[in-house]
């Protein structure tokens, strides 16, 4: 018997050993691809910029707007930041401290006013409504972090601590990934294919998609409008039982209430998809137009995105810790 236990000591801090590893390298493996990612806009934004510039011929950058001077610019800085190393670490960096999280809270808080300040002084609305509309980088964003977590959720269910945490995880991914195909059309904007008869007689925009069918299309913005609303009251009760300490890490509370900082991005894309109701029900919003919904998902995508990275990274930490918690038992009772 004493052997036994011996041979269980033995393997625990190998087994905590492979866990941590895991999660360093996940935490290395996401500043990569951020960065790589980071880095992809930023060309992005600063190709569409010289695209304009030389296709206004002698204009140049006079026919510019500042707006896409200004996007241009950025694009340029996230690629220095990437090629630099910032991104690289600052991703390391909240990854590991949690004191961090309150930056990502307000991103947003941040963000929004400046925003709203260029909203009020758009005087080319049809140029800007182009900029955030379908098929814009505003939804190409949101595509992409809503599949990202999708793929990132499904590796995390294999560290899930029970078989029924593990299938809600796994549905949860797909779950994801149907809204990010939902986002393409389930590639129809990207391989730009005819629409199949049925789906082209009761889809409103004549799209391959389930999102648009007549029956419920009107009904599509108050229903993302409440779960955003529901998603920003679950990220604040999120908040109050983590800051509490009365909730376990990777149980089925952990996993459904997002993390606090996540209230902002959820708060943000409620307030203005309620604005899109509103405008949908006649109500004159004057600095807000219904194809501004396209921000809002972005949000809700980055929201999602935030929390399926916690879920990444603890998931391990927590089975490292079961781990060490059902062999020091094991030899107790040996």
């Amino acid at each position: 018997m004493g052997e036994v236990g011996e041979v269980h000591a033995l393997q625990s801090p190998n087994a905590a050993m492979s866990r941590l590893a895991l999660v360093e390298e996940r935490k290395h493996f996401l500043a990569q691809a951020f960065g790589v990612f980071i880095a992809l806009l930023g060309l992005a934004m600063l190709g569409v910029l010289v695209g304009n510039v030389l296709g206004n011929g002698t204009a140049g950058v006079r026919s510019v707007s500042w707006a896409q001077i200004l996007q241009g610019c950025i694009g340029a800085l996230f690629v220095v930041l990437v090629f630099r190393g910032d991104v690289a670490r600052a991703v390391m960096a909240l990854a590991n401290d949690s004191s961090r999280r309150l930056n990502i809270f307000l991103i947003p808080l941040i963000v929004w006013p400046f925003f709203l300040l260029y909203r009020v002084q758009i005087t080319d609305l049809k140029s800007y409504l182009r900029r955030i509309s379908e098929g814009s980088l505003v939804e190409w964003l949101g595509f992409l972090f809503l599949l990202a977590a999708a793929c990132l959720l499904w590796k995390a269910a294999a560290q899930a601590s029970s078989t029924g945490l593990k299938l809600l995880i796994r549905s949860g991914s797909v779950g994801l990934f149907v809204l990010s195909m939902e986002e393409m059309s389930w590639g129809q904007m990207i391989f730009n294919w005819g629409t199949p008869a049925t789906l082209n007689e009761h889809n409103v925009q004549h799209e391959t998609n389930i999102h648009n069918l007549s029956f419920w299309h009107s009904h599509t913005w108050t229903v993302a409008a409440c779960v955003f609303t529901l998603l920003f009251f679950l990220s604040v009760c999120g908040f109050l039982v983590r800051r509490s300490d009365s909730i376990r890490l990777g149980s089925w509370i952990d996993v459904v209430l997002p993390l606090g900082c996540t209230a902002s991005y959820f708060g943000v894309a409620a307030l203005m998809y309620w604005g899109v109701v509103a405008e949908k029900n006649g109500i004159d919003l004057i600095y807000l137009h219904t194809r501004e919904q396209e921000i809002a998902e972005f949000l809700f995508a980055v929201g999602v995105f935030i929390h399926v990275v916690y879920l990444y990274l603890s998931l391990p930490e927590l089975s490292c810790a079961g781990s060490n918690s059902s062999s020091d038992q094991t030899h107790q009772v040996v």
